[in-house]
């Protein structure tokens, strides 16, 4: 026997109180013989043994009652069903409901969540005076606002039928968790655990946020009843979905092509023939490919369109939100996936030296209208001029560095801007090498000749390797590194200033036969270029080639982008972002979500650059942009976040009730404690009373009423009596 309210039983003291009143009332008489009453005193004696017996009795009922009530109060239950000796037990019921996104597939019984918030209803409706439940959310653990047991259904019946659908994976063990430590709480002998869920396979994958250091989470009082959905239906063997993309385009700007990879899954047994696949950018269907998928396999589709128009210069416009698409089918949420990117502003470009060698390399940045402001300034400016007023720089067969220039290069580089060095017939090798190549890490060029032949045996001399997954090339070259100098014309050089191979410290992105033509370097989060020719002929034929204009082209776009401006993120998922450049002491962050609310962050500054925490995750799919409001050069999309659901929920594999069975029997003592309940349409908890238990406190109430009318009528007569 268990007693749900064990507190009461202290009150079985007050059962002391008849007794002791009892024994107050007695009178110690002091016996005195005397000769004429000896008649009447044995005429009395049978008389007064039976108001003993009967003071005795009103000792006892007295007693009873108090014990009666006491118990009564206290709740006693017993585990087996007794029908007509007490009252079925109450229950406390915890309703795990999947509410991950697998859950919007549609089969032939509906839309599968409908079918889930209908269980649900159906047990809540089931539920009795002194019951009482809570509802604990498998897919978003964060919202725990019914997490407390309650007795108003009403309010819960209303929160099942608003719960909405969360793009995160289900976590089952941490959801019976959960459950466990509410039952800690529950007020009634019935502990049930109704899991509803479509019983997808990846609901008990390893789930991070799960404790395992003990099995069994579930007392023997407890039972787990498993109540899937969609479980005869084969509607999930039909689905398709976008599972990752491969962005290919790394330097973006307005109408110039962005290409994207995107892996397309057929998870059905049926070959799907002719799926359009869509790209989609800022709302507008842009470009759409068809593609053959055997039934089980996975299909990589390339897809490409012109990226939009800034529209008149403002920032907000810089955002492009895209996603590509499949068709529709059984399960919406999965056929679509995100990604993102800021155009960037137009860049302020400043170039130093002679009109005479920098004119060609003028022409071509302002011929392709790709730099908001270009000036060209003689080489004594250097010193002069403000870096701060420009993106990046072009420095143009300069014939020397002043240790003055060199440190404020490096400092400008080190806080993002952007440097690009030609070296030329002018350039002193050993001043180039002391001062500006060490100090943006790039190496050394030759000291011995400054104007050295381009190839070892003094002939003319092309490119022997392009490193063509280099952002500054991509759609540039085709074909594979062999073959670039035959599909793109390389330059004939016939004298250059390539860095030496031995002691590179920077990456080299094309090759001469004895040297290193074009080299980047990395420091802080700017970036440089170093170039072994000048853009002006007599070395080379270099700038009248078709190579020169996407180089500088793409140069200028490259040097001044964000090092880190777009990431990636599943939804749910805690995100740390490290922002490139240093924030303006105090600068608020404005995180912009995929309906264009706007929160304000503040970032933590770091010596690597601004860090940004969105703890807790983000809870909806889509691209996020971070910006700020300080002003100036900072006065721009920062950062652009794509945040998707789970891959994994698209895979519709799925446990039968059996395998659920077996594999939930780690978490209680015996497995007969977990039951499957094969229809959802029939879940109630009145189908489990019978076996749960029977609550006795109406036996022990009875009994309390029956021994206070008892010791009435027993009272009434012995005053009758005396």
């Amino acid at each position: 026997m268990t007693f749900l309210n064990p507190a009461v039983l202290f009150g079985l003291a007050a059962a002391a109180i008849p007794i002791l009143l009892h024994f107050f009332n007695l009178r110690k008489l002091q016996i005195i013989d005397f000769s004429t009453l000896a008649f009447l005193k044995e005429l009395q004696k049978t008389r007064i043994r039976r108001l003993k017996l009967t003071q005795l009795l009103l000792l006892a009922l007295r007693v009873l009652i108090v014990v009666c009530a006491v118990l009564a109060f206290a709740r006693p239950t017993i585990p087996t069903a007794f029908p007509g000796l007490g009252a079925k037990a109450k229950s406390s019921v915890v309703i795990v409901l999947d509410n991950s996104f697998s859950m919007e597939l549609a089969d032939e019984r509906g839309v599968r969540m409908k079918q889930a918030k209908e269980a649900a209803l159906r047990i809540i409706r089931s539920l009795g005076e002194g019951d009482e439940a809570a509802l604990v959310q498998m897919a978003n653990l964060d919202d725990r606002r019914y997490f407390e047991f309650t007795r108003d259904f009403g309010s819960l019946s209303e929160a099942v039928q608003n719960l909405p659908v969360a793009y995160t994976t289900g976590k089952l063990e941490s959801a019976l968790r959960l459950a466990s430590s509410v039952l800690v709480k529950a007020r009634n002998i019935n502990q049930e655990i109704f899991i509803i869920t479509d019983n997808q396979t990846n609901i008990l994958s390893d789930d991070p946020g799960a404790q395992r250091d003990s099995a069994t989470i579930f007392p023997k009082s407890a039972a787990l009843t498993i109540v899937p959905i969609g479980e005869d239906s084969k509607a999930g063997e039909k689905n398709l979905s976008v599972d990752s993309l491969h962005l290919l385009t790394r330097i973006f700007e307005a109408g110039k092509p962005v290409e994207v990879e995107a892996r397309v899954r057929n998870s059905g047994k049926e070959d799907v023939k002719d799926v359009i696949v869509s790209l989609v950018m800022n709302g507008e269907r842009v470009a759409q490919r068809t593609v053959n998928i055997p039934a089980g396999e996975t299909r990589t589709v390339a897809i490409a369109a012109a990226a939009p128009e800034i529209a008149d210069g403002k920032t907000a416009s810089r955002l492009v939100r895209c996603m590509v698409e499949v068709e529709g089918d059984v399960l919406e949420a999965d056929n679509r996936r995100h990604f993102g990117f800021a155009l960037p502003p137009k860049p302020r470009i400043a170039i130093i030296g002679t009109d005479e060698e920098t004119s060609l390399l003028a022409l071509a940045l302002r011929s392709g209208n790709i730099v908001s402001s270009l000036s060209v300034l003689p080489p004594e400016a250097l010193s002069a001029m403000a870096l701060n007023d420009v993106d990046a720089v072009m420095l143009v067969n300069l014939p020397r560095f002043s240790a003055s220039d060199v440190s404020r290069l490096q400092a400008f580089v080190q806080e993002g801007g952007g440097v690009f060095i030609f070296g030329g017939n002018r350039s002193d090798g050993e001043n180039y090498n002391t001062g500006i190549l060490s100090a943006l890490k790039f190496g050394a060029v030759s000291s011995s000749d400054y104007t050295q032949t381009a190839s070892a045996s003094g002939g003319e001399a092309e490119f022997t390797m392009v490193e063509k997954a280099h952002p500054l090339f991509s759609g540039v070259f085709k074909g594979d590194n062999a073959d670039s100098k035959r599909l793109v014309e390389s330059p004939r050089f016939l004298r250059a200033l390539p860095l030496q191979r031995n002691g590179l410290t920077a990456q080299a992105l094309i090759e001469l036969p004895d040297g290193v033509f074009l080299a980047e370097s990395k420091l802080g989060t700017g970036k440089a270029l170093y170039c072994a020719a000048p853009p002006f002929t007599g070395w080379s034929n270099f700038p009248v080639t078709g190579i020169f204009a996407p180089i500088v082209f793409r140069a200028a776009s490259y040097l001044t982008a964000s090092a880190s401006a777009a990431s990636d993120a599943v939804v749910g998922q805690s995100v740390t972002i490290l922002l490139s450049g240093k924030l303006p002491k105090g600068a608020a962050l404005n995180v912009t979500d995929p309906a264009n609310a706007v929160s304000v962050r503040q970032a933590v500054q770091m010596p690597s650059g601004a860090v940004l925490s969105l703890e807790g995750g983000v809870q909806q799919p889509g691209v996020y942009a971070i910006s700020t409001d300080a002003g100036g050069k900072q006065d721009a999309i920062l950062h652009t976040l794509a945040v998707n659901a789970p891959a994994s929920e698209s895979i519709m594999t799925t446990f039968s009730g059996n395998e659920m069975t077996t594999a939930l029997a780690r978490f209680v003592p015996e497995k007969d404690q977990i039951r499957v309940m094969s229809d959802y349409r029939k879940a109630s908890i009145e189908a489990l009373r019978t076996s749960t238990g029977t609550e006795l406190w109406r036996v022990f109430l009875l009994g309390a009423v029956l021994a206070a009318i008892a010791e009435m009528l027993v009272a009434r007569r012995v005053a009758a009596g005396t």
